[in-house]
C-alpha cells in the first residue's frame, strides 16, 4: 500500500497544477500572436486554462486584492515582479487588472504565472503595449454586435438601434494606465491620448474616452454617431495611440425607425416582432469555390461544390448577438479571430430537427446531403479540375479530389431543395433559388502581395444589382491562430475598398513549400428577398448561393 501511494501521489499533485492555455484582452479575446493581442497596463485581461481557481466562480469586491479564493496571478515584466488584481476566479477562467505601474518591456515579452493553493503554473508569455484597446461584444466573444448604450444606459440592439447624430457609449478596456489605484473604483479619467473611433469607416466625434467611473479597468468611449451610416452591421473599431481594437458592429436605423435593417439580413419588421418563444430559422447555402493555382507555367483550376444547412431556434436575447443571422452592412467590414476552433456562432441556439437529409435538384441532376449533427447538414456535391482551361475528368496527379469524385454540380440554373416529410420541428420544405453566373474578379492577376498598411481595392464585373451582392474575404494564420475579414458591397458597385484598419489586424503570411498561406476570396450571394423560403415550423428561411473565386496571396 505504501508503494501504491508513493507512485500515485506525484501524478495527483501534477494533475492539480494550474495550466494556462490562453491569456487575452478581456473584451476582444484576440489570441496571441495576432495583431491586437497585447495587454495594456491598467486593463482587464482574461486567463483560460485548468485548475486556475475554485470549481465555482468567486467574484471580488472593492478593494480588489492580489489573492482571491486561493488564486494569484504573478506578472514578470522588465525585471519587475508584481501581482495582478483579481476580479473573479474559477477553475477554467479568471479575470484580473494588470497594474498601471507594470513596466513595458522594450524587447521581448512579459510572463504570467497563476498560483492556486500554493501550486504554480508554467509561465506563459504575452506582450504588453502602452495602449491595447478591446471593445466588449454582446456575445462575449469579441466579435459581432458591440456592447453599446445610449445616454440613459439602455443597451442598443438591432431592434433598439442608434440614430445618426445620437450620442452613444461604447464599453471596452485597454486604453492605458491610470493615475488612480487600479484596485479601487475609478474616478473620471480622460487621459491625454490620441483616440479615433471609426463608425462605418467614418471618424466619430469623441466626447469622452477614459475610465468608466466607479469601475476598475473598464473604459468607456462616448461618441456621436456620424451622418451617412445605416444598417445592422455597421463596423465599429477603436484606435488608441497606434493600436487598433477588435472589429465590432453598431446598429444604426433609418431616421424615425426603431429597428435597423439590411438588404442582405433580417427586416426591421422581423426584428420588431420576434415571437415570445424565440425565432426559428433555417439557413441553406450552396457554394461553388473556384480555386486558382499557378505552378511551372501551368494554371490549375478547381471547382468544388458543396452544401451546408443549419436549422436553429434563437431566444429573443441570443438572437440579437448572433453572427450567423447578422449581416455586414454594404460598404462595411468585419474581422474575426480564431484559435484552433471553427467559426461557430457564439450566440447559443437550440438545434431543430428537419429530417435525415436534404436533396438538391438542378440542371445536372440531384444530390443529397445528410444530417451531420443535430440541426446541421452538409456534404460535397461535386468537383471538377482544369489544367490551362482544359477539363481533366480523371483529375491531376498530386491534386486530389475533395468532392468525393462526383462531377461538378453547381452550374447556373434553377435549383430546388427538399427534405421530404421533414422532421420533428421542421416540416416538409421545398425551396427554390436561381443560381446565376459568378461575378468575374477582374484584377485577380494583379494581386499577389497585399500590404497591410494600405488600401486594397477589389474590382469585378457581372452580378445583378436587383438580386445579389458581393462579399470579399481574406484570411491569414499564424500557427494555430487565424484572422479572417469580410467586406460587402452591392454587386452594381463594381469595386470594393478594404481599408488598412482591416488589413492591419491580419498577421503577416507564412509560406508553405514556397506558397503563401494567405487567401483572398470574392463571391456573389443573393439578397434577402431573392432567397426566401417558407416551411412548417420556421419563422425565417433563406436559401442562398455563394459563387466564389479564391487565390493564395501574401499579406505583408
Amino acid at each position: 500500500m505504501k508503494l501504491f501511494l508513493t507512485l500515485v501521489l506525484p501524478f495527483t499533485l501534477a494533475a492539480q497544477q494550474p495550466v494556462i492555455t490562453a491569456l487575452t484582452n478581456n473584451a476582444s479575446y484576440t489570441p496571441s500572436p495576432l495583431p491586437g493581442s497585447s495587454i495594456a497596463p491598467g486593463s482587464i485581461f482574461a486567463v483560460f486554462g485548468e485548475n486556475l481557481g475554485p470549481r465555482q466562480l468567486v467574484q471580488s469586491g472593492f478593494p480588489l486584492m492580489a489573492e482571491l479564493a486561493g488564486t494569484r496571478v504573478l506578472i514578470s515584466a522588465g525585471g519587475t515582479e508584481l501581482n495582478a488584481y483579481l476580479l473573479y476566479s474559477s477553475s477554467n477562467q479568471l479575470a484580473a487588472v494588470l497594474p498601471s505601474n507594470t513596466p513595458i518591456p522594450p524587447v521581448g515579452n512579459a510572463l504570467a504565472r497563476v498560483i492556486y493553493n500554493g501550486r504554480t503554473s508554467e509561465p506563459v508569455a504575452f506582450s504588453i503595449a502602452r495602449n491595447a484597446p478591446g471593445l466588449f461584444t454582446l456575445n462575449s466573444a469579441g466579435k459581432g454586435p458591440a456592447v453599446l448604450t445610449d445616454a440613459e444606459f439602455n443597451v442598443l440592439t438591432w431592434n433598439r438601434a442608434a440614430q445618426a447624430g445620437q450620442t452613444v457609449i461604447a464599453w471596452g478596456t485597454g486604453l492605458g494606465a491610470t493615475t488612480s489605484p487600479d484596485n479601487q473604483p475609478a474616478p473620471v479619467f480622460d487621459p491625454p491620448l490620441a483616440v479615433e473611433l471609426l463608425v462605418g469607416g467614418r471618424p466619430a466625434t469623441v466626447r469622452y474616452r477614459g475610465r468608466a467611473p466607479g469601475y476598475a479597468g473598464l473604459d468607456q468611449i462616448v461618441f456621436d454617431v456620424p451622418p451617412g451610416v445605416r444598417g445592422c452591421g455597421v463596423s465599429l473599431v477603436l484606435r488608441a495611440g497606434v493600436s487598433l481594437s477588435n472589429f465590432t458592429t453598431i446598429p444604426v436605423a433609418a431616421p424615425g425607425e426603431r429597428a435597423c435593417s439590411d438588404l442582405n439580413g433580417l427586416t426591421a419588421a422581423e426584428l420588431n416582432n420576434v415571437p415570445a418563444r424565440g425565432l426559428r430559422t433555417g439557413s441553406i447555402t450552396l457554394t461553388r469555390l473556384r480555386s486558382l493555382t499557378r505552378a511551372s507555367g501551368l494554371v490549375y483550376e478547381t471547382r468544388a461544390d458543396s452544401a451546408v444547412a443549419s436549422f436553429d431556434q434563437y431566444s429573443a436575447a441570443t438572437l440579437l448577438s448572433s453572427l450567423r443571422l447578422g449581416a455586414i452592412s454594404f460598404g462595411n467590414c468585419a474581422v474575426q479571430t480564431f484559435r484552433g476552433e471553427s467559426a461557430n456562432d457564439p450566440a447559443p441556439s437550440t438545434p431543430l430537427d428537419a429530417g435525415p437529409g436534404l436533396t438538391f435538384q438542378g440542371p445536372l441532376g440531384s444530390r443529397t446531403v445528410l444530417r451531420l449533427e443535430p440541426g446541421f447538414y452538409g456534404g460535397w456535391l461535386g468537383e471538377s479540375i482544369y489544367q490551362n482551361n482544359i477539363l481533366q475528368p480523371g483529375g491531376i496527379p498530386g491534386i486530389p479530389f475533395v468532392g468525393g469524385g462526383l462531377p461538378a454540380f453547381l452550374d447556373p440554373g434553377v435549383y430546388t431543395v427538399g427534405n421530404g416529410t421533414g422532421g420533428l420541428e421542421v416540416g416538409g420544405l421545398l425551396a427554390r433559388v436561381t443560381v446565376p453566373t459568378a461575378v468575374e474578379w477582374t484584377n485577380i492577376s494583379d494581386i499577389n502581395t497585399v500590404s497591410r498598411a494600405r488600401d486594397l481595392t477589389i474590382r469585378w464585373t457581372g452580378g445583378n444589382p436587383a438580386t445579389d451582392f458581393v462579399t470579399v474575404t481574406g484570411a491569414a494564420s499564424r500557427g494555430n491562430v487565424e484572422a479572417v475579414f469580410a467586406c460587402t458591397a452591392a454587386s452594381g458597385d463594381g469595386q470594393l475598398r478594404v481599408p488598412p484598419e482591416v488589413l492591419a489586424l491580419l498577421p503577416a503570411t507564412e509560406l508553405l513549400e514556397g506558397v503563401p498561406t494567405g487567401s483572398l476570396t470574392v463571391y456573389n450571394s443573393p439578397l434577402r428577398e431573392a432567397a426566401r423560403f417558407v416551411a412548417p415550423g420556421l419563422d425565417w428561411g433563406i436559401l442562398r448561393y455563394q459563387l466564389a473565386t479564391t487565390k493564395n496571396v501574401a499579406f505583408e
